[in-house]
């Protein structure tokens, strides 16, 4: 859901007392004919003198307030409401570069067949997941690599077959070898597995988020914004996914900053990164202690019954089964299909009931659907400073009582 105002600029020229009609601006301009004396007294819609005024006048104004003005010069005024040409003119008076689309790089774990072979695995070389929404995510491996003889496994560094934050699975995602590699039995990338977060080109939405920030910012102290700036200024992490937290535990003045992805946990590789950025290299304020942390994960165990309507085949059920579990482990960001569903977040209620409603909504073949979480039955998950993941899901088939 969109965090910028919206604003209807015809009312508000309307509210101030500018004409933004034909019938306003016919009255307005009468009224401003008999104030400089005319003697013209033909103005009635029928009149062909005071047709042509309108083509001629009252059209052109219209057309100049309404779309010039309120449709076009007042929006991009400001940075809630301006199109993508007016926020990079903003994000350039705060010397903020709009970010790009990233691939995803990172680890994936190969297992020989043999460990006492020497096995090349050469560039190129794919490994992907199953299907996600009827889409297949694909990483290819970078560089040639030999693993050693002696070694059960070994590690290629991949890169995403394409930019965006998607591909910042969670472990296990990337398991299936769509062509053999000799001597290669298994590929799985670990936890932890990232060593550069995925991103999308940065949206409206979240580059108007980051210039907010700036004018937030710009004191003379390193306030929350400050920090929020620097480490939004990192493809994949959105300035509304950093939570802080000012606990002065360490020492006066010290503070955690808690980093939440679109997709998938945290890398730790990230965080490694922003921590020497703002402690070791000095991009911190006068005896500001902050820590940037991955957010802390709520295991939940999530139990999903489902009744179907009648008349499905087995196919049918066996395949809608399939479509709950992915729509559900979106919803807890595990990957970034169906963007129709909500997203579970920190400090915030994740409403079980939206979550079946959602289901119902996008798939008609569903009668009903019950959650429990951890025992409980329809129980909402309420987060503080966490974020609520997924330690099990079940999904399955009830009958029809």
């Amino acid at each position: 859901m969109s965090k910028r105002p919206k604003a209807d600029f015809i009312d508000i020229l309307s509210t101030s007392g500018v004409p933004v009609t034909d019938a306003e601006f016919d009255a307005a301009l009468k009224e401003e004919v008999i104030r400089a004396g005319s003697l013209i007294s033909n103005d009635s819609d029928m009149s062909p003198f005071w047709r042509w005024v309108r083509a001629a006048v009252v059209t052109p104004c219209l057309w100049l307030l309404r779309s010039l003005l309120a449709g076009h010069v007042m929006p991009n005024m400001f940075v809630g409401t301006a199109e993508r040409w007016g926020l990079e003119l903003k994000a350039w008076e705060h010397d903020i570069e709009p970010k790009g689309a990233v691939k995803t790089q990172g680890i994936i774990t190969l297992t020989k067949a043999n460990a006492a072979d020497a096995v090349t695995v050469a560039a190129g070389a794919v490994i992907q997941t199953l299907p996600i929404d009827g889409m297949v995510y694909q990483v290819n491996v970078v560089t040639e690599t030999v693993i050693e003889v002696g070694l059960h496994t070994g590690h290629v560094l991949v890169a995403a077959s394409e930019a965006g934050a998607a591909y910042n699975l969670p472990a296990g995602y990337f398991n299936i070898l769509p062509a053999a590699l000799p001597g290669i039995v298994d590929a799985v990338n670990q936890p932890n597995w990232i060593v550069q977060l995925g991103a999308n080109p940065e949206t409206d939405e979240e580059l108007a988020l980051r210039i907010q920030n700036a004018f937030t910012s710009s004191g003379e102290w390193h306030i929350d914004d400050v920090y929020r700036s620097m480490i939004a200024r990192v493809a994949g992490i959105r300035s509304d996914n950093i939570y802080f937290n000012n606990t002065g535990d360490m020492t006066p003045g010290s503070a955690e900053a808690l980093i939440v992805m679109e997709v998938g946990p945290t890398p730790p590789t990230i965080i490694e990164q922003l921590n020497v950025y703002i402690m070791t290299d000095g991009h911190h304020g006068h005896g500001d202690i902050l820590t940037c942390k991955a957010i802390p994960d709520t295991l939940q165990v999530v139990i999903a019954d489902v009744v179907f309507v009648s008349n499905l085949t087995d196919i049918q059920i066996v395949n809608a089964l399939g479509e709950i579990e992915e729509r559900i482990r979106a919803a807890f960001r595990e990957t970034a299909a169906y963007p129709e569903m909500t997203r579970a977040r920190p400090h915030s209620r994740f409403s079980l009931s939206v979550l079946g409603s959602e289901i119902h909504t996008h798939m008609a073949w569903v009668g009903s659907v019950r959650f429990s979480v951890g025992g409980r039955v329809q129980a909402d998950i309420v987060s503080h400073l966490t974020q609520p993941r997924l330690q099990s899901l079940l999904v399955r088939e009830l009958a029809d009582a």
